[in-house]
Order: C-alpha cells, then structure tokens, then sequence
C-alpha cells in the first residue's frame, strides 16, 4: 500500500508508520493509540481525516516549501551585503563576520541562508585560461627573505598604465604605484620607493624576464646588496603569489571602480595599498591582514598608520 503512486520514496517509511498509527487507533481507540506512540490525539485525528478523504496520499508529509529562519534580520542584512556587494563566497563572509562585527556562524549555517536569499552562486566572471599543474605551495619565513615584483597593465580614461606591484612572500604585504611607462628607469624608481615603504631589510627580489627587468636593473640591486632570481620563462605560476594579487586587484579595486581619473589616480591607489595591508583580511593567512601577518613575524606592535587621503572615497568593504 505504501508503494502506491505518488509517494515519494523518503517518505514511504514515514506513511507506513502512519498506517500502523491509524490501525491501531481503529482496533483499540484513539486515546489508547496516543499513549502508546507519544503523539497527540488531534494529530491522529487529522492523519485519520486525510486518509479518509485522500487515502494513503493523505498521509504524506506535508512540509512547507521554506520553513522559516531563526537567524536575526540584522544578520541576515550583513549576509546579504556580503554576498551581493563585497560579493564574498561562505569562508570569507565567516571570517568577516568575525573579524568585523565578532559573530560567530557555521561556514555551512552561511551557504544554507545564501540560498534562502536565493543568492547560491557568486557572479559569474570570465574564464581564465587552463594553466600548467599548480605547483606545491611554499612561503618563506622571514620578511624580506623574497619579495616578488611584477606588473599589471591597467586603462584609466582609456590611456594605457602600469601597475608596479612589490610583494612580501612571507606576509604578503604589497606595495603598489602606477607609471606612465614599462621601462627600466620606471622600475628603478618603484624599487626605491618600494624599500622606503617596506619595514623590513630586503634580501632578495624576485622577477620574470620582462624588459621592465633588464641586467641593468640586476646590477643596480645587487650593487645594494639584493640579491636577485628570476623565474623560468613561460611560469608565471612561480610568481603565484603577487600574480593572485593582481586578480584579486581587478576584482575588488579596478572592476568596482571604472570611472577612475588621472588627476586622482595616485591617491585611490595609496588608497587600494593601504585597505589591502590594513583592512583587508585573507584566507591564506587563516583570517589576518598583511599588517597582522607582518607585526606577529617582526614581534612588533601591529602597524597603525593614519588612512592616506581619499581612503574614505574609495569604500572597498
């Protein structure tokens, strides 16, 4: 009786307990039927209603579609903001949320409300090219010990820039500057600049064969002391590091804001660096920033420097 059509198979076990339910009520009675399987007298009478009206389908559970949710509007409104503005997957909105606003939700308890929301999936973006197998993971142990220089070319009021990125293998800590040109002298200058804003000794600098990174550029650190390994050619996957930077840069910076202008150019990017090392915490270092990363190694005071002009013009979270 319980394989009759329409009787989804997770619940035939529950309608056939519900036959025995309703036998017994019948041979014995209604009351005695209650006290012998622990359950009220008016649910009996209703699964005795169904069944004489629809027979065994009557008896099929009848959940309502979405049942309602115990979470707190208030965190059902940051759960929204995360996944619809800072368009954060569950692991990151678990960390934020702690980070931020000290709440403290299963990663699985986020993913289940982001359906609710009808919110499952992130937004879609272009597919990256297949890339050689990923290589083992490493970072180095000290600060200094390696940091990796690359650069992204970047339009702003369709004229053609270019990103200069220094980062700390270690902590992660990024220095950042756009040029006019992809030259030498471009990557000079981002250097010097790179060893005033970076609290630690540098040791060694790593880059790929690009022009911007000619011998004269290797002679001139050297000459500092620095020493200097390129990768091997056609992997940039050994530059993993500030190259996952870079996506992350046109995710969260170039691609939320397209309207960026020359004139204020430099400050949104000062402004990028210091929410990225400052505010901006990350999944590879278990849920620090940078700065937390790099005070906890150096054993100093975590690094609280005044927010750089137009950082409140640039809300990035």
């Amino acid at each position: 009786m319980t394989k009759a059509p329409g009787i989804p198979t997770r619940y035939r076990l529950r309608v056939k307990q519900r036959l025995r339910v309703l036998e017994f009520a019948r041979e014995i009675g209604l009351r005695a039927a209650s006290r012998r399987f622990g359950i009220s007298r008016n649910i009996v009478r209703q699964w005795k209603r169904r069944y004489e009206a629809e027979g065994v389908l009557g008896l099929v559970p009848r959940y309502p579609a979405t049942r309602k949710s115990p979470m707190p509007a208030e965190i059902v409104d940051l759960l929204r903001y995360a996944r619809s503005h800072l368009e954060y997957g569950a692991a990151r909105t678990r960390v934020w949320l702690r980070r931020v606003h000290s709440i403290n939700l299963y990663q699985e308890t986020i993913q289940r409300a982001f359906r609710r929301m009808g919110l499952p999936y992130l937004p879609k973006r272009a597919k990256r090219r297949s890339r050689p197998r990923q290589m083992k993971l490493f970072e180095k142990d000290e600060p200094g010990d390696s940091v990796q220089l690359d650069v992204k070319f970047v339009r702003v009021e369709g004229k053609r820039r270019f990103q200069y990125t220094a980062l700390d293998d270690c902590s992660r800590f990024r220095v950042l500057r756009v040029f006019s040109r992809h030259h030498v002298s471009s990557s000079l200058r981002f250097f010097s600049h790179v060893r005033k804003k970076m609290p630690f000794t540098i040791r060694k600098v790593q880059v790929d064969h690009g022009h911007e990174f000619p011998l004269e550029f290797e002679l001139e650190l050297k000459a500092a002391g620095i020493d200097v390994r390129r990768i091997q050619p056609r992997r940039p996957q050994q530059n993993g590091k500030v190259e996952r930077s870079h996506r992350i840069d046109d995710e969260e910076f170039w691609c939320r804001h397209p309207n960026l202008c020359l004139d204020g150019l430099d400050d949104a990017v000062e402004a990028w660096e210091r929410h990225y090392n400052f505010v901006r915490f990350s999944l590879a270092l278990k849920g620090l920033t940078p700065a937390e990363r790099l005070a906890d190694r150096l054993a100093a005071p975590p690094l609280a420097l005044a927010p750089p002009p137009g950082l409140a013009s640039y809300p990035f979270a």
